[in-house]
């Protein structure tokens, strides 16, 4: 079995930026990422380069921000009103929040506070950058109907949502 669209894929995966820093890593708590591949729960670079893999595949790649991220848009910031994140507690400069938005939660930097609004950098904390991953693929499975259906992989015990 291979990776491929309607099936679900479990990886361990490191990310670095073009700096080596390290990014985000599965190993930590040893728990892979268990994703429903095809369904664009990952971004496409990533899709593209796992695609075919079999289990136990160790793989190296890049993924460039237009296949990932997408490039910073320095016009992408949004004022908002201090009240609406009080939910966030301290508002400080460079502090990573989660806004409330019509495209549902979205990760922003605060880049700006007032005495009653707040300026928040709304481009996703990777986009311009490239990303290297180094990815094992643990296991494949098919999806279920009802993961199928509903577009995500469901835990052990069903679909936790109504």
């Amino acid at each position: 079995m291979h990776v491929s669209a309607n099936h679900v894929i479990s990886v361990h995966y490191t990310l670095r930026d073009d700096n080596n820093e390290l990014l985000d890593t599965t190993y930590d708590d040893d728990k892979p990422m268990v994703y429903l591949h095809g369904r664009r729960q990952m971004i496409d670079g990533f899709e593209a380069a796992v695609a075919k893999a079999k289990i136990g595949a160790k793989l190296s790649f890049s993924v460039m921000p237009a296949q990932g991220y997408g490039l910073r848009n320095i016009s992408n910031t949004q004022r908002i009103p201090n009240k609406y994140l009080r939910h966030e507690g301290r508002l400080a400069v460079g502090k990573e929040i989660h806004v409330n938005t019509a495209n549902g939660v979205l990760p922003g930097r605060i880049i700006k506070v007032g005495k009653f609004n707040v300026d928040v950098d709304m481009n996703h904390p990777l986009a311009g950058k490239n990303l290297h991953f180094e990815v094992e693929i643990i296991d494949i499975r098919k999806a279920r109907d009802e993961e199928i259906s509903h577009g995500h992989v469901h835990g052990q015990r069903g679909c936790d949502h109504a």
